[in-house]
């Protein structure tokens, strides 16, 4: 499993295709679907279910590692997701993968190695992250959640992990549990924004992984805002008139400025607003009153500089 879990977050570096959102895909997991073939698996997500598909198993060796839960399996909603530990007869990619696990998580699959796409595209610093959980492990199991917030970096060419967070299930838990755990940030990238999420559910431990141990998930969320220092990045715009209850000006110095990405209090993305010769113009009207976050990005969604604002009435 130690294995699995390095080589996923590998993979992830090279799939960040989807369009920018702030929400969780699916997070209720009431869409399924397939992408190949395979068992069906919550849309937005993937699992061991890829290695069901006709293509990679034409033998139909292999059983479904993640289904529907329905009632009374269900925390909320028609369904939960169920993930059970399995062992795959055909394993196409075992130099990557091995051939037990149990995992669902958020990205995409593909029928051509390496079939596994890890993350979504992500630009909030949220505090927390919530999940319901019940757990049936195997013998002597633990199932465990991990979150992690990347940003690309152009320089040096690699991911840097902007922010983690982590939850272990080391016991059986009979019936659902709301689960909360904290989103811990790198002091190294306090200026940051990510621009990736990868969520990760495992039903069994890295070291000792039993089949048969089964994890039920279902309501995610990221919650609370971690703001960046009011003295950093604060410089090379001019925001005005500021409050605003018309149109909001963004001025830029920087010749990469090239978007304006607008946040609420909770650090939900509200708005988004292409720079042309250095300005935008933000419909202020349309929006409630209140305090709002912005970030000027570059088109390599890097931050070159952010700052508040005011809505009034």
């Amino acid at each position: 499993m130690k294995k699995q879990l390095l080589s996923i977050f590998a993979i992830a570096s090279l799939a960040m295709t989807a369009s920018a959102q702030q929400f969780i895909p699916n997070a209720g997991f009431e869409t399924w679907g397939q992408a190949a073939g395979e068992e069906i698996q919550p849309t937005g997500w993937v699992s061991y279910n890829v290695f069901t598909a006709p293509l990679m198993d034409p033998l139909n060796t292999n059983s479904a590692s993640v289904t529907q839960a329905g009632t009374p399996n269900n925390f909320q909603g028609t369904y939960s997701a169920k993930i059970t530990t399995i062992d795959l007869v055909t394993n196409p990619a075992s130099a990557n993968l091995p051939n037990r696990g149990g995992f669902l998580m958020a990205g995409s699959v593909a029928i051509n190695a390496p079939y596994i796409f890890a993350g979504y595209q992500f630009s909030s610093r949220p505090t927390a992250f919530t999940y319901a959980a019940k757990y049936a492990p195997s013998g002597i199991d633990t199932a465990y959640c991990l979150v992690q917030l990347t940003h690309w970096n152009s320089i040096l060419h690699h991911r840097d992990t902007v922010a983690v967070g982590f939850d272990y299930l080391p016991l059986a838990v009979s019936n659902y549990q709301v689960r909360n755990m904290s989103i811990i940030y790198n002091t190294l990238f306090s200026a940051v924004f990510p621009d990736t999420a990868t969520i990760f559910f495992s039903a069994s431990s890295n070291i000792t992984p039993q089949a048969g141990s089964a994890l039920y998930v279902d309501a995610l969320g990221f919650s609370g805002y971690d703001g960046i220092s009011d003295n950093s990045l604060n410089n090379g715009v001019d925001v005005y008139p500021n409050p605003s209850s018309t149109i909001t000006n963004f001025d830029v110095v920087s010749d990469n400025a090239f978007e304006v990405v607008v946040y609420d209090m909770t650090g939900r993305e509200v708005n988004r607003l292409r720079i042309n010769n250095k300005n935008a113009k933000l419909n202020s009207y349309t929006m409630a009153k209140g305090v709002y976050t912005y970030s000027i990005i570059t088109k390599e969604n890097e931050v070159l500089t952010r700052g508040k604002f005011a809505v009034a009435q």
